[in-house]
């Protein structure tokens, strides 16, 4: 069983990566990189420091692909690393025009093969002591500005007709929605889930909370995104014997 990391230093539950997955990692990171420039390699090492478990977002049926590409755009923009998708009504498809191929840089759970989707990551969520927490105008609920992050929150968002599933509702650990000062009763899910995600990651910048990624999650998703960076990555590796780097989502 893989280990978890102290809560008093890393807030996120996820389970670290083994010390084999993270030699392994760097043993392809090493092969790889002399065939990335420099600025690319400065370019990833950035983005990783800045990317964060704490805050994640669950789709719930999106009917609209081209909106769940947009929420994923947000995501890797704002600098979140988990999207979890409940597709057993609705099928994503990647839309390249919108996501301009952010969803490549981010971890994506698909509940696929699970006899019940949104059960499987209602029980994932939480078993990683993570909040579900359901965007909604019609529950009583928080604000983005009052909504406990003390511990992981994964955003549920709805499909646009009818917003987040009667199952969803029953299972939320809390609820959060935009205050509205029009007409309009909500905004597009795009545009909400960048609005909360947006305001949400600027108050665990501003928190004390541990929100960024240990080191060995760092190395880790380094290789990956190095390995995703080079042509023939893989054949490369295998020259060398090695298989491609584990990577965060399959480990989590």
């Amino acid at each position: 069983m893989r280990g978890f990391f102290c809560p008093e230093i890393h807030a996120v539950p996820y389970a670290l990566p083994t010390s084999a997955d993270v030699a392994h990692a760097r043993a392809c990171a090493e092969v790889l990189r002399p065939l990335v420039t420099e600025a690319r390699l400065a370019k990833l090492d950035h983005v990783a420091a800045l990317r964060s478990r704490h805050l994640s977002v669950v789709l719930e049926n999106v009917y609209q692909s081209r909106n769940a590409s947009a929420v994923m755009r947000s995501a890797d923009g704002l600098g979140l690393l988990d999207v979890h998708l409940i597709e057993n009504e609705n099928a994503w498809s990647r839309n390249k025009g919108v996501a301009k191929g952010a969803s490549q840089w981010l971890n994506l759970h698909r509940y696929l093969h699970a006899p019940d989707p949104r059960l499987a990551c209602v029980e994932s969520l939480k078993a990683k002591g993570i909040q579900v927490v359901v965007t909604s105008p019609h529950a009583e609920g928080h604000t983005p500005e009052n909504l406990p992050i003390d511990r992981p929150v994964a955003l549920v968002m709805g499909t646009e007709f009818s917003g987040a599933s009667d199952f969803m509702m029953a299972h939320a650990d809390a609820f959060v929605e935009i205050p509205m000062h029009g007409f309009a009763e909500s905004f597009n899910i795009s545009v909400a889930a960048a609005i909360l995600m947006q305001r949400l990651r600027t108050r665990l910048e501003q928190s004390d909370l541990a929100w960024q990624l240990h080191p060995d999650e760092r190395a880790v998703l380094n290789a990956e995104w190095i390995f995703k960076s080079v042509r023939n990555a893989q054949g490369i590796l295998a020259r060398h014997g090695l298989t491609p780097p584990p990577t965060l989502a399959a480990l989590s």
